[in-house]
């Protein structure tokens, strides 16, 4: 498994990372993984290579990060871990969640208890916060790496310009914001041009969640014969795919899936593998052998990858 460093950090992750949403919760429409299941998706992620979990503490409000404690007895060394802070983690309380730094010191405190660890390997907010100073959360996160209890703090969802805000209060001298975790695919690739500057200006890296769509991109939800899954009801799913204008797209990507000898799954996280600007793909699953389809995921030809840059800025 290629390994790839988080911005000018001293980790490196597992280019491919293990998505956990739906641990102990169907969470979003994605399918309830329970125990037995969660840990045969661990055993297969190990197996690959991987070394790179992600989660949040409002995935199932706080059930995959329970499980997830539950299941890293033994081996948490093993895994470079990540999590999130921001949603509010009671509905209807304004005070359970946010970018305070009452509440970023309580949430990071709460996930390290469920998670059973003293220490995250990368830590971030979940989105960004309006209603408080955008110094005072960084403040919190700065005291939060210098306590030990995060090793590289990265951010999600955040807008070029809140990202370079950021990273210049860091400045040279403080733990920044190596990396930023933002929607990314073939059937939404815009964050590529929006961060491209910033990436090579600054050295931050980029990681992908839903990496197919919401599995759009898998190509098994087309037509009227639909399975089951998360996209079954287009108008309920998450992210959203405007299926019918991404269609031409679908049908690129399966003749390159067939050039390249390898499923639309992998022609689509392939491509995303081929940006230098992208330290990790965030994979969720179901099933091992869901997972293990993703993570045998290559780099596309030359030619399979100019093909899609040109679909993908098509889509735009």
């Amino acid at each position: 498994m290629e390994r790839r460093r988080l911005g000018r950090s001293k980790v490196e992750v597992s280019v491919l990372a293990l998505g956990t949403m739906n641990f102990g919760s169907d969470w979003h429409g994605t399918g309830l993984v329970d125990e037995k299941g969660a840990r045969a998706l661990l055993d297969a992620a190990e197996e690959a290579g991987v070394d790179h979990i992600d989660t949040a503490d409002i995935y199932g409000y706080g059930a995959a990060e329970k499980l997830l404690g539950k299941l890293l007895k033994g081996r948490r060394d093993r895994w470079v871990l990540a999590t999130k802070v921001r949603a509010h983690m009671t509905p209807g309380d304004p005070k359970s969640g946010g970018l305070s730094a009452a509440h970023i010191a309580a949430g990071l405190d709460a996930s390290l208890k469920r998670l059973k660890t003293d220490y995250v390997d990368l830590y971030m907010p979940h989105y960004g916060d309006a209603d408080v100073p955008l110094e005072e959360s960084l403040a919190a996160f700065e005291k939060a790496a210098r306590q030990g209890k995060v090793r590289v703090l990265g951010c999600s969802n955040f807008a070029p310009a809140e990202w370079d805000t950021a990273l210049s209060w860091a400045g040279a001298k403080r733990p920044r914001f190596e990396f930023n975790q933002v929607q990314l695919s073939l059937a939404a690739p815009w964050a590529l041009a929006d961060f491209a500057a910033l990436c090579s200006r600054e050295g931050v890296s980029l990681t992908a969640w839903s990496p197919l769509c919401g599995g759009f991109l898998t190509g098994k939800y087309r037509g009227e014969s639909r399975p089951e899954g998360r996209r079954r009801d287009p108008a309920k799913a998450f992210p959203v795919a405007e299926e019918a204008r991404l269609a031409p797209l679908l049908t690129l990507l399966e003749k390159v899936a067939e050039l390249e000898g390898v499923t639309m799954t992998q022609a689509a996280l392939g491509w995303l593998l081929g940006k230098t600007a992208v330290a990790g793909v965030v994979v969720g699953a179901r099933r091992p052998e869901q997972l293990r389809e993703a993570l045998t995921s290559r780099r596309l030809s030359p030619k399979s990858q100019a093909l899609l840059d040109r679909a993908a800025a098509a889509v735009g």
